[in-house]
């Protein structure tokens, strides 16, 4: 007998929506190394990702700074699941400018990666201010180590953070003694494991143990030199130089200030800034690939703002927004507020160009607290 297919009848069809754009990193941590490896890391393979010891063992003897680096980010708790060495030429690179064009190199075979480390043969140089520059037009971060003992001089001019400090937000230094150890490598490291797509996922920089690197033994007013932080008050440029270092308090070893080198940006503002932003870009492209369109409706500036509200929801989720009580319900809840025009607040002459009006997002983030006091009071 003859079968009448359904499309007779019924007409059912499905189509996936797959035109997603991928989804950027934050996590890998990025060695600016001189030491070539023939084949493997040189002029002709700008980079290599390394995801254990043994790997890099295998390329790298125990003498060389990159083993050492890697060495320090792979003994952090939490423990990195990738690092990445970058070649430069030293021979060619010999000042800021020859630097920024190495960098440019490295980027465009390779941009995935977050944070930026560097060689000891780099530490205060002139060649850094490049690297400062350079940092400072991309969504990236650089942590510079430096043992530039006039850190501990609050009226020093010279060193690589008195250069820079209240100037960049992107670049932070990592003042300490041991021209061997590469506390700003393996912090940076350590800060890339955590995942913002994750809960409870918010940080900060400060307190933060560094397995294997040493404390400096210096007294409070080189801390308060080198950091620029005066308790009670928070950072000053006046103070100190903004760079960051390890030190002892009650018998345990952490991290002062967390911060970029300028005063009161911290490292974990400008990493959850650059994921804001490039989820919200992800969300956006992906809305606008998957619909046959998006209409120049108000409903459809509703769609468009829908990206803002599901990286919001993320960001809530992973601790970066605060938590306000409402005064009428009583409860706490994220502490955001969007602003959505109206098509009919858009110039005719807009709508004809299809571009659509700004939609605002606020929020408030939930930081954390760096200095505290308790008073107390006895009476009789």
């Amino acid at each position: 007998m003859a079968r009448i297919p359904y499309s007779r009848t019924v007409n059912v069809t499905l189509s996936r929506n797959d035109a997603f754009p991928s989804r950027r990193g934050f996590g890998v941590a990025l060695f600016l190394t001189s030491k070539a490896v023939a084949g493997k890391l040189d002029a002709d393979n700008l980079t290599k990702v390394y995801g254990s010891m043994e790997e890099v063992a295998a390329d790298f003897a125990s003498t060389d700074d990159f083993y050492k680096a890697a060495n320090q980010a792979f003994a952090q708790n939490p423990r990195p699941l990738q690092v990445k060495a970058a070649f430069y030429n030293s021979t060619t690179v010999t000042d800021a400018a020859t630097m920024k064009t190495a960098l440019d190199a490295i980027y465009d075979i390779d941009g995935d990666w977050y944070w930026l480390g560097i060689e000891s043969a780099l530490r205060d140089t002139a060649i850094c201010d490049g690297i400062v520059e350079w940092t400072e037009a991309k969504n990236k971060q650089s942590g510079l180590d430096t043992n530039d003992a006039n850190h501990e001089d609050p009226a020093d001019a010279t060193n690589i953070s008195a250069r820079h400090k209240g100037t960049v937000e992107r670049t932070w230094t990592f003042y300490h003694d041991d021209a061997d150890e590469f506390a700003a490598f393996a912090l940076a490291a350590m800060l890339g494991t955590f995942n913002f797509d994750e809960a409870d996922s918010a940080y900060t920089a400060k307190y933060k143990r560094l397995k294997t690197v040493s404390p400096i033994n210096v007294g409070s007013a080189a801390v308060q030199a080198i950091t620029g932080f005066t308790p009670q008050l928070g950072q000053s440029e006046s103070a100190g130089h903004m760079a960051n270092t390890y030190i002892d308090i009650g018998g345990r070893d952490f991290v002062v200030e967390g911060s970029t080198l300028t005063p009161d940006v911290f490292i974990d503002e400008i990493h959850a800034t650059d994921w804001i932003i490039a989820r919200t870009e992800e969300e956006l492209l992906a809305i606008l690939l998957n619909n046959a369109r998006v209409p120049y409706t108000d409903p459809g500036m509703q769609q468009l703002a829908s990206a803002a509200r599901i990286v919001m929801k993320q960001a809530f989720r992973a601790g970066l927004v605060a938590d306000d009580l409402n005064p009428e319900t009583g409860e706490y809840e994220p502490a955001i507020t969007y602003i959505i025009p109206s098509v009919f607040d858009v110039p005719e002459s807009q709508r004809k160009k299809r571009i659509a009006p700004e939609i605002q997002v606020r929020f408030r983030y939930a930081g954390a607290v760096h200095y505290t006091t308790i008073r107390y009071q006895m009476t009789f």
